[in-house]
C-alpha cells in the first residue's frame, strides 16, 4: 500500500471490538445467542466491507500502457476505460500546485495526502480522471475526457508512456 491510512486502522479497530463482543455475548450468556448470532454476521459483513474498500480497491487501481493503447482502473471513480493511441489528443507535464490543473475538489473517488484516485473538479472547472501519486502528473486530452496520471514510479512511467503512446510536452 502507498500510506498507511488511520481511519482504515481505526475502522478496523472499531469492528474488531464488535466482533470480540458478538463473541463474548455468544459464549457467556447462552440466552442472547440469537442476538449475537447476529451481531457476528453483521459485523463480518462490515469487515468485509473495510477490507474491501481500503485494501483491494487499491491494489485493482492502476494504469496499464500496451503498445498503442492506454487502460486507466479506477475503481472509487467507477473508470474502466481504454484509449487507443489515435484517441489521445495531446500529452503534457503538468505541477498539480502551480497550474490551472490544480485539484480543486473530488467528484468520486480516493484522496489520501498526495495520493488521489477517481474523479476530480480541476481548478479550471473541468473534470478529470486522476491517478496521481504527487504533484507532478502528465495530462493527457482525450476526445471526451481529460487524464492527470501520475503514478508511484512517475520517471519510469513517463518513460514509457513516451515509448508506447505519444511524446509528452514539458
Amino acid at each position: 500500500m502507498h500510506t498507511i491510512n488511520p481511519l482504515f486502522f481505526a475502522l478496523l479497530a472499531v469492528a474488531g471490538l464488535l466482533l470480540w463482543k458478538a463473541i463474548y455475548t455468544f459464549k457467556t450468556y447462552p440466552e442472547l445467542r440469537g442476538n449475537a448470532i447476529k451481531e457476528m454476521i453483521i459485523g463480518g459483513l462490515v469487515l468485509t466491507l473495510i477490507l474491501g474498500i481500503f485494501v483491494v480497491v487499491p491494489l485493482v487501481a492502476g494504469i496499464t500502457l500496451k503498445e498503442s493503447e492506454l487502460s486507466l482502473r479506477l475503481p472509487t471513480g467507477f473508470t474502466f476505460e481504454t484509449y487507443p493511441e489515435a484517441d489521445i489528443l495531446s500529452a503534457k507535464l503538468v505541477n498539480l500546485d502551480q497550474t490551472e490543473y490544480t485539484i480543486a475538489r473530488k467528484v468520486v473517488g480516493t484522496e489520501t495526502r498526495d495520493y488521489r484516485e477517481g474523479i476530480f473538479l480541476l481548478q479550471n472547472g473541468t473534470e478529470a480522471a486522476v491517478f496521481v501519486n504527487g504533484s507532478t502528473a502528465i495530462l493527457v486530452e482525450t476526445p471526451n475526457r481529460i487524464l492527470l496520471l501520475g503514478p508511484t514510479r512517475f520517471d519510469k512511467f513517463l518513460k514509457s508512456f513516451e515509448e508506447k503512446l505519444i511524446p509528452v510536452q514539458p
